[in-house]
Formats: structure tokens, C-alpha cells, sequence
């Protein structure tokens, strides 16, 4: 079956230039329902003369772009290449093109979708998700705190600079306020989200359920990972946690009318950052009484290596770090907010780490989406994780 506009171009009953103005009309990807829970999805491009194009998106073994390996389809007489592909109705996903020159496949070109352009807040710390087009197929879970903070202004921030005498080292800190007037004996709860970015959605989000009245009034601090360092400091690393600690916290509370109280205070990231998050409040539940896993990592094991041929005979697999924390002491007061995509690699650890937190006792909130490793998800379920932290007195987030 193919998209019914695709139909009318390559029959020539519409003109390339009116297909043009209805993909700008209508957007992309084309969708068309085929079944109560399956589309066809339609992904055009415009890419000029001699070039291939194929798809790659955030769902599947790696934890980057993954490729579907078919070429796109030219429509005769046309501009336009078209690949056409059947998938569950409940997806969102980021994802690019690759346009390959006549001379070859090589690296080529990745790009977003020309007629979908990424969407805001779509810059991230990990270079290679940033700037992804975001298709949301018909029934896939609404983000509607990610479209008001899309919608909405962006907050205001303050950026300073943290010099680390336990790290040797300088990074970038960027601090959000709530709107409205604060009372001047405020002690607000805060969120400090690791891999933060001058365009992060966190803040814009925490705006949308402030106004609405469903979340008390918090601070989000934003993190910067330099990226050569990132990779360490985020595998739970006692170091990095120590500043965050001993460094970080103290910094920000001679600034900012900020809690001293654990249980107000939640940090938070995704992927590395998410492990971080959770192995840090696992050992400092004085300092975080929350942590937000997101899509978290939990399958490291500084040990665990993998390979081929007769040297596998010989390995021997360990229980991954925060898991095998996590069984090795009494639950600690922590409250743990914890996603993963249904399509991931690393949902079977996050399936583990659930099973193991629960049976500890924990409180915790585990939710699975219908996607991969995926900004695109991250960035709305932030809100049902803030939901979680710091609902308003009157509620306790279940609505979300």
C-alpha cells in the first residue's frame, strides 16, 4: 500500500510542487492506518540527482542511529525518493537520513528529515543524537508537558562556572528558578540533572507543571559533562560523586534558596547520567533523597568486556555495578523514578534492576515506553519523573 498523495505524484494526477506544499502542509512522515495498532509510515526526501538515501532511527541494538539498510525509492519524473515501512502504532522515535553521493556509500551525509525539522530542545550533550527528526505515530503516549515547554518562552538560567579542588578541574553550571515570586525564607526543592545543556528541555518542562499548579516550585540545575570526561565521570565514579557531594551542593545552596533536606532534592540523567543517578543516591542517600533513571546504563560492569573465539570459553560474567549494590545493602531512603524503552538493549538490566529494587523495598516507579535509547522520549517523560519528586501537597503525581 502506498501513502495516497505518493499515489497522486508518481501518477502524475499532482505536480512535484503541490506534493512539496502538501509535505509542508501536512508534515512528515506520511502515515496511513492499516490495522488497530499498525501504520504504513511514508518518510520522503528531496535529496537532488544521483544520490541514495536510506533511514536510520533511535530504536534497536545500538545505542545510537540504527540502520534499516533499504534504500529509499525514487518516484519517477520526480525529485523525490520515498521509503515506506509497516510499524506498531505506538511509536516515537528520533530519526535521520544518510545521503550518499554517486561516488559511493561511504560515510555519507546524516541529516534530519528536510520536511520535519527537529524539533525544540533537540541539541543534546551526546553529539550524535543531537538535531533528529521526532515522528510520533498516532498512538503513541501524548508528552503534553514537552508541548507546552516547546510552546512556552524559555526560562531564564543562570550560568556560572564550579571550580573543582576534589576533581582538578572546571565545568559549566547552569541554574533555572521556578516562575513566580519566591517568599524571602524560601527553601525550594531542586533537581540536579546531569549532561545538562544551554538548551535543555528540563526547565522549560518544570515551567509547564509549576503554572499548572501540579508540581511545588523547584530549582533544576544543569550539569555540564565535558565530553572527554564524560565516559568516567559517569560510571559510577566515587570521585565525581564526591564533588557532586562535598562540592557541588554547598555551592549551590550559598546561592540559591535551595533545601537542606535530602528528601527535596533529586538528581537526575539519562543513559551514563542515569547510572550515574542512581549509584550516587544509592551511596549518598543523605544528600539525594530521589534519583530519575532514565533509560540508565545499569548494565556497566568496569570488569564486564566482550569478544570472540576461544578467549569466551574463559569469561565469566559479574552481576552489574549498581545491581550488585543495590543487593548488597539495606534499601536506603531513596525514592527512585525509572524509565526504559520496550526497545532498547538495556531494557532486560532495567528489567532486573526493577525486580531487585522492588524486592528491597524500594520505592520506586518503574515505567517502560514504546521506543529505543531515545531523547525523544527522555525529554516528556521528564515530567511525569518531576511529578513523581515534587508533586504539589494536595497531589502525589499519580495522574500522570
Amino acid at each position: 500500500m502506498s501513502d495516497p498523495s505518493v499515489e497522486k505524484l508518481s501518477t502524475g494526477e499532482w505536480s512535484p510542487e503541490r506534493f512539496r506544499h502538501h509535505l509542508q502542509e501536512t508534515g512528515t512522515p506520511l502515515v496511513e492506518r492499516i490495522s488497530a495498532d499498525e501504520v504504513e509510515v511514508t518518510f520522503v526526501d528531496e535529496p537532488g540527482d544521483d544520490t541514495t538515501v536510506t533511514l536510520s532511527v533511535v530504536i534497536g541494538p545500538r545505542i545510537a542511529f540504527n540502520p534499516i539498510g533499504t534504500d529509499f525509492t525514487p518516484v519517477a519524473g520526480t525529485p523525490f525518493r520515498v521509503l515506506t515501512l509497516r510499524m506498531r502504532s505506538d511509536l516515537r522515535f528520533s530519526y535521520v537520513f544518510t545521503r550518499h553521493g554517486p561516488t559511493g556509500p561511504g560515510a555519507g551525509e546524516q541529516v534530519p528529515d528536510p520536511f520535519n525539522p527537529p524539533p525544540r530542545y533537540s541539541e543534546c550533550s551526546v553529539e550524535r543524537f543531537s538535531g533528529a527528526s521526532v515522528a510520533v505515530l498516532p498512538d503513541a503516549v501524548p508528552l503534553p508537558w514537552l508541548d507546552q515547554a516547546e510552546a512556552g518562552p524559555a526560562p531564564a538560567m543562570d550560568s556560572a562556572v564550579l571550580a573543582s579542588e576534589l576533581l582538578g578541574d572546571e565545568r559549566r553550571v547552569r541554574i533555572s528558578m521556578p516562575p513566580g515570586e519566591l517568599a524571602d525564607d524560601s527553601a525550594l526543592p531542586f533537581v540536579i540533572h546531569l549532561d545538562g545543556t544551554p538548551e535543555h528541555s528540563a526547565p522549560g518542562v518544570r515551567d509547564a507543571l509549576v503554572e499548572a499548579g501540579l508540581i511545588r516550585p523547584c530549582a533544576v540545575v544543569l550539569v555540564d559533562q565535558p565530553g572527554v570526561r564524560r565516559d568516567k565521570e559517569l560510571l559510577c565514579d566515587p570521585a565525581f560523586s564526591r564533588m557532586l557531594v562535598d562540592e557541588l551542593l554547598p555551592w549551590l545552596r550559598r546561592r540559591y534558596p535551595l533545601s537542606r533536606d535530602a528528601a527535596d532534592v533529586a538528581l537526575a540523567g539519562e543513559s551514563f547520567g542515569g547510572l550515574c543517578a542512581g549509584w550516587t543516591a544509592l551511596h549518598r542517600p543523605d544528600a539525594f533523597g530521589n534519583a530519575i533513571l532514565q533509560s540508565p546504563s545499569c548494565g556497566y560492569h568496569p570488569d564486564l568486556t566482550w569478544g570472540t573465539g576461544a578467549g569466551e570459553l574463559l569469561r565469566r560474567t559479574p552481576v552489574p555495578t549498581l545491581i550488585a549494590d543495590v543487593l548488597a545493602e539495606e534499601a536506603a531512603p531513596v525514592r527512585i523514578f525509572h524509565d526504559v524503552g520496550e526497545l532498547e538493549s538495556s531494557n532486560t538490566h532495567s528489567r532486573w534492576l526493577d525486580h531487585v529494587l522492588t524486592g528491597k523495598g524500594y520505592d520506586t516507579l518503574y515505567r517502560e515506553f514504546a521506543g529505543g535509547h531515545d531523547y525523544a522520549w527522555w525529554r516528556g517523560l521528564f515530567a511525569d519523573a518531576l511529578l513523581w519528586c515534587f508533586p504539589t501537597r494536595s497531589g502525589d503525581g499519580s495522574d500522570a
